[in-house]
């Protein structure tokens, strides 16, 4: 037990006995934090500009400053622990969020808020719709992607003119490399899983570090190399799948709140089973490709650099209904909608709430190993 549990253990105690539990309903002790604020401030009122840390300092006086922290403190203790607030939980959500609001570039030294806040953080937006078929060099017809830019609208991106009429695997690998490569802050949303839930972890017994499951993952998946087809893996053809295999009971915390099937559900409609397992192999391979100059979120941390690009797994299902595209197919609309979406919500300044999703501690830990669906609060 750290020392704020005995506190607050001495407080509710302190109030149990005088039965004073019937007069700290919220909104009193949001009155009484306050009101003790304000006598904190009080004791301020005549000292001169440039005077308040000697003050402070002053034996006297920071009995008296003392005094009105602590009446503060416990006010706060016990408003947080009447409506079941995680004070050390809450203030860490909020730094993340300050993080991002303010950056390190653009707030050191000043007083008033950046600049940029409110300013959309990305200048393009990806939405791809993935494709667990066939091959790598396949051309798919379910594979399709969509961009947008602060200006416009998304649209849809044909594949480099070859012998293939739609975008393969690996074409749409080098392409991203190379999009990411330039200097222009880039979001990309793909649709499917990024990592695996905790219990193949534990499975398997691996550790909990996501480049070390994508370097495990491709060994026994390679379905990044020519003429393999997952459900070649699957069933031991080439590759070791059986070695890496889950439950399709398994779901990610985040698929649970998104009501999203499992990364193991195969051969269902709707699942991103196969999908997952041939995109992991590329999201390394894209990992590799831009060395540190790409942000993937979570994995990298919950807070994305100013002006760096970033890749995240997004989940079309939330919003193809308030993003739609007449005279397409499913899976042009689910990259549409992507695209739609992160372009709105940056544009809209929505966007930052999404990279600090509400999580526990606990959740956070579970979810920088599982990963997170961008979108799900």
């Amino acid at each position: 037990m750290d020392r704020l549990d005995v506190v607050i253990q001495e407080l509710r105690a302190f109030v149990a006995e005088r039965e004073w539990e019937q007069f700290h309903d919220p909104k009193n002790l949001a009155m009484a934090l306050g009101s003790e604020a304000g006598e904190l401030l009080a004791e301020y009122r005549w000292v001169g500009n440039g005077q308040a840390d000697a003050f402070s300092r002053e034996p006297e006086a920071r009995k008296r400053i003392a005094a009105e922290v602590a009446d503060a403190g416990i006010a706060l203790l016990l408003f947080c622990d009447r409506t079941g607030l995680d004070l050390i939980e809450s203030i860490r959500e909020k730094v993340t969020t300050n993080r991002i609001n303010y950056p390190v570039e653009q707030s050191r030294g000043r007083s008033e808020r950046p600049n940029c806040v409110g300013v959309p953080a990305f200048d393009r937006y990806v939405g791809i719709d993935y494709s667990g078929a066939e091959t790598s060099t396949s051309s798919l017809s379910g594979l399709r992607l969509y961009t947008a830019d602060r200006t416009s609208p998304p649209k849809e991106i044909q594949p480099p003119p070859s012998p293939r009429k739609y975008w393969t695997r690996r074409g749409l690998a080098e392409w991203l490399a190379t999009l990411l490569a330039e200097d222009q802050p880039t979001l990309v949303g793909i649709d499917h899983g990024f990592s695996f839930p905790l219990q193949y972890f534990k499975q398997h017994n691996l550790a909990h570090v996501w480049p070390t499951f994508l370097e495990d993952f491709q060994r026994h998946w390679p379905t990044d190399e020519d003429h393999v087809y997952v459900d070649f893996v699957r069933k031991a053809t080439c590759g070791n799948g059986p070695a890496r295999s889950g439950d399709a009971c398994w779901r990610r915390l985040t698929e649970e709140r998104a009501g999203a099937k499992s990364v193991f559900h195969f051969d269902v409609p709707g699942s991103v089973a196969k999908s997952t397992h041939a995109g992991l192999p590329w999201l390394r391979f894209l990992r590799d490709r831009t060395a540190g100059r790409v942000h993937f979120w979570p994995f990298d941390g919950w807070a994305i650099p100013p002006g760096r690009s970033a890749v995240a797994e997004v989940y079309p299902s939330l919003w193809k209904g308030t993003f739609t595209l007449g005279g397409v197919t499913g899976d042009q609309q689910d990259a549409y909608a992507a695209a739609a979406w992160m372009r709105q919500a940056d544009l809209d300044g929505s966007l930052a709430e999404y990279f600090t999703p509400s999580l526990t501690d606990e959740e956070r830990k579970q979810a920088e190993i599982e990963g997170w669906i961008l979108g799900i609060k």
